[in-house]
């Protein structure tokens, strides 16, 4: 059965099943109901919880602490009393989840980095944004990458619907000004790397194969970076394994969560 709420800071989330807790953060095309086919295969064995970020789904874009993503993660996890969880990040997702488990590492038992960096300030990351601000003034269009190559053609239908879910949310008024997206990119961009040689929580880095977004080359860097991190590639998949590829995506996230629930 699946329970659905809303924190005191209005955060929206679902749960589903029952055993150790797994927390999904979504990517930046959102919202928690991207990660049905995961929480589905999972649920089984495991308490798995999706969460909609500020401004997605049914979250307002006025909720959460108003910090970081890690912030709001940690504050989900302290509202539901989970003292610690496997933390699961896609795309945008990753920024909470890793900021999580630098932050209070006692509380991962294990991290995965799903065709994500964010939250790593690697040397890599800075070559990739400075890649990035030319790319997109050029005419390269984020949205328009979240897949492999002709994936919507082949998968019309599972195509539609990826869609349709992340329709599905609050209207939000549109901002006074346009956000400023280069900002971000400038900073990865200009940050000098950290040190993650010691990094103490498990942590598996996957990425499709033919990700036209987060490059291939830019996690398998960052797992080199990251402690002793794991890395696995889903062949044919682009930004969205877990949804393009997911029987593959799946046997590698499950068998990367019982290692670390029952180690």
């Amino acid at each position: 059965m699946t329970i659905t709420g809303t924190t005191t800071t209005g955060l929206f989330h679902a749960t589903d099943g029952d055993g150790p807790p797994i927390i999904f953060a979504h990517g930046g095309d959102g919202p928690h109901l991207t990660w049905w086919k995961q929480v589905a295969a999972l649920k089984q064995h495991y308490r798995c919880i999706a969460y909609d970020a500020p401004g997605f789904g049914l979250t307002p874009a006025t909720a959460g602490l108003r910090k970081t993503p890690a912030d709001d993660l940690l504050s989900l996890m302290d509202e539901l009393g989970i003292e610690q969880a496997v933390l699961v990040g896609h795309s945008m997702g990753g920024l909470a989840v890793s900021g999580a488990a630098q932050r209070h590492p006692e509380r991962v038992r294990g991290l995965v980095m799903s065709d994500t960096p964010f939250g790593f300030q690697t040397a890599a990351l800075s070559r990739w944004a400075a890649q990035m601000l030319e790319k997109i003034p050029a005419g390269f269009n984020v949205l328009e990458h979240l897949f492999a190559p002709g994936f919507a053609e082949r998968e019309l239908e599972m195509h539609h619907l990826y869609q349709a879910i992340c329709r599905n949310k609050l209207p939000v008024p549109p901002p006074p000004t346009p956000p400023d997206f280069a900002a971000a990119y400038i900073a990865m961009r200009d940050a000098t790397p950290v040190d993650y040689s010691g990094f103490p929580v498990p942590t598996l880095f996957i990425v499709g194969s033919e990700d036209e977004l987060t490059l291939p080359w830019l996690i398998e860097a960052t797992a080199q970076a990251v402690g002793e991190a794991g890395l696995k590639v889903i062949e044919g998949a682009g930004h969205s394994p877990f949804y393009e590829r997911t029987g593959d995506y799946n046997r590698v996230l499950m068998g990367f969560i019982e290692v670390v629930t029952n180690g």
